[in-house]
């Protein structure tokens, strides 16, 4: 763009020295209105002195206009500060550069704008030329590329955090399983009880990605108790479902039966049904909205609300609110509490 910035220089600023408001020919005004960019010549104080009709169109000035108008409240509210700036530069003497964009019903067009001081002789600033070209189409590029790059490092993290959370469940499961041989007095059974809870965490994990890939064809409802009882299967009588005939919409049922394995997964790293304790979940139909409780009882003491934010907490959070519901956590001395809320999630 800086050579196109020499070109359209001379053109409008053929005597530059003795010259601050361009006084343009037809033929200069047709030269600058052919090209796509938004040439403006603004004065070191802000206001606009001149523009060629790309300029016009994207800042909806009219035609007819004899321009004096302060320039930068022609632009959105969020690219001022970087304007104002970058008009402070340029009446210093220095080239100045600043990425705007523009608004209209037809949508938002991104600029990349270089403003370039016009210096006379003696070294004073007469006038800023600022020439904006579009860049929409590489903003929209780079911004879907970042995206997706944020994608990919989030699937990393949650692969890593799932694969983590194997082991510790696999573990967890063990532990359980050599309590309950041993409460009934046969410590050889420990295996035999590991490989059922093993076979019933695998059918949890068949409701939780049932229908991610989208291949299911089954559009009927899902009853929560089921789900529910699926999910935690794995953890036998510490966990207690309660609550009343309700069914969640099967395309839901996916975020749904994830939110309750993370929230089991969880319990078994760090609460409950790390120790001794038991989990209870309860739920309630409220107009449509599916109001559930996980109650935490028994595990290690909580002196206090954790102080950082763990991945895992951070993927049960995202997972509501892929489900348009709600969240919130009471960390009671005694156990964990939380409580979800889901709108739209319950049907009769």
């Amino acid at each position: 763009m800086d050579a196109a910035v020499g070109i359209y220089t001379r053109i409008m600023f053929p005597d530059m020295a003795s010259q601050a408001d361009p006084h343009l020919s037809d033929l200069q005004k047709a030269m600058l209105d052919a090209t796509p960019d938004c040439i403006k010549v603004v004065s070191v104080d802000g206001a606009l002195l001149a523009m060629n009709k790309a300029g016009r169109l994207a800042l909806g000035v009219p035609e007819d206009s004899e321009f004096g108008m302060p320039w930068l409240p022609l632009l959105p509210d969020d690219v001022h500060a970087a304007g104002a700036d970058a008009l402070r530069k340029a009446a210093a003497g220095h080239t100045a550069r600043f990425p705007g964009k523009s608004i209209s019903p037809g949508g938002t067009i991104y600029w990349d704008n270089l403003l370039t001081p016009l210096i006379d002789a003696d070294g004073r600033v007469l006038s800023i030329l600022c020439v904006s070209r579009d860049v929409t189409e590489k903003t929209l590029l780079e911004r879907r590329l970042e995206d997706a790059v944020n994608g990919e490092r989030l699937l990393a993290r949650e692969m890593r955090h799932r694969i983590k959370n194997l082991f510790s469940v696999v573990n967890g499961l063990t532990l359980i399983a050599e309590k309950e041989a041993a409460s009934g007095n046969a410590p050889e059974a420990a295996s035999r009880i590991l490989r059922e809870k093993l076979g019933a965490l695998s059918r949890a994990s068949d409701a939780v990605f049932a229908q991610e890939d989208g291949g299911g064809c089954d559009t009927g409802p899902v009853d929560v108790a089921s789900v529910v009882r699926s999910v935690l299967e794995p953890y036998g009588d510490r966990c207690t479902v309660i609550g009343d005939k309700a069914l969640v919409h099967r395309d839901a049922m996916t975020a749904f039966a994830l939110l309750l394995h993370e929230l089991a997964t969880n319990s078994l790293k760090y609460g409950a049904l790390s120790s001794d304790g038991d989990v209870a979940v309860r739920w309630r139909v409220d107009d449509g909205e599916l109001n559930l409780t996980w109650i935490e009882t028994g595990g290690p003491h909580i002196p206090a609300a954790p102080k950082r934010r763990g991945f895992g907490t951070e993927m049960v959070d995202r997972v509501v609110r892929s489900a348009r519901g709600a969240i919130s956590r009471d960390w009671r001395a005694e156990g964990l509490v939380v409580n979800l809320r889901f709108p739209r999630l319950a049907q009769d």
